[in-house]
């Protein structure tokens, strides 16, 4: 598997658990009823394009997955807060203004 495959598969990963898990937790509603399905068709489809790249250029390919791996832990996607946030509310360690 290329590198930058792994990455955009780990994000996808990532982003479904936050909308899937974390946000039901924290907003008292039961997991997996606000996941967004085209998360998986949408993970897909760019861990083929950056493959892709990643064949043309294997360093420049495998540091935009790298982008997207973090870009997705601090970016708020879809309807949810990002997921470094979520897991600090689900915790407890967020300041409550």
């Amino acid at each position: 598997m290329l590198k930058s495959t792994g990455y955009v598969l780990a994000a996808g990963a990532i982003v479904a658990a936050n909308e899937a898990i974390f946000v039901p937790i924290t907003a008292g509603t039961p997991p997996w009823s606000n996941l967004n399905w085209r998360l998986i068709p949408a993970t897909a489809l760019m861990a083929i394009v950056l493959g892709g790249i990643e064949k043309v250029s294997p360093k420049f390919g495998a540091a935009l997955g790298g982008l997207v791996l973090l870009s997705v832990l601090i970016v708020p996607y879809g309807n949810a807060k990002p997921p470094l946030q979520n897991i600090t509310d689900a915790l407890g360690y967020s300041k409550k203004v």
